[in-house]
């Protein structure tokens, strides 16, 4: 019986490909010798590994800056723009116009004319914006010609402050 049992066990198998190893030992040599092998006497498979290794970015690459902030960034930027140059220290936008209202309590309404290019005619045309900017001192009085500097929000509408009188008008 114990005949009929290795029969019958042998007719389960899957049929092996002729010539192909029986055993996992067997499999890792002919897998290993299939591989060509280069100059070096490495093969192709660990040249491969190593390539991908060496061209992945190293992680001190990556992590330089992990947890640093964008302002932090920023600052960094304007010290360095402040080194080479000191005019160079501000960032924020700055933007000329006149003033058209002085009505509101250390708040300015001032308009800032800009030109554009008409998109299909290509005739430059005036446009204008109006902003509110914080006049701290209550200094200017409507028709001065004014440079606003972007700052944080001071309120809903003003998010520009007073950077300095360029002409006063003329009274």
């Amino acid at each position: 019986m114990p005949e009929d049992d290795q029969m019958a066990q042998d007719a389960n198998a899957a049929p092996a490909a002729e010539g192909a190893p029986v055993d996992a030992a067997a499999d890792a040599v002919d897998a290993a010798a299939a591989v060509p092998e280069t100059g070096t006497g490495e093969t192709a498979a660990t040249e491969q590994a190593e390539d991908a290794t060496a061209s992945a970015p190293s992680p001190d690459r990556l992590s330089r800056f992990v947890g640093e902030a964008p302002k932090e960034a920023e600052e960094e930027a304007v010290e360095e723009a402040a080194a080479v140059d000191p005019a160079a220290a501000s960032v924020a936008r700055a933007l000329t116009g006149v003033v058209t209202s002085n009505k509101a309590d250390k708040t300015i309404t001032v308009r800032v004319d800009r030109r554009v290019k008409h998109p299909v005619y290509g005739k430059f045309i005036r446009r204008s914006t109006k902003l509110a900017a914080h006049d701290e001192h209550n200094d200017c009085q409507p028709g001065d010609t004014v440079t606003i500097v972007e700052s944080r929000p001071i309120s809903k509408t003003k998010s520009w402050r007073l950077g300095a009188i360029v002409e006063r008008a003329g009274v």
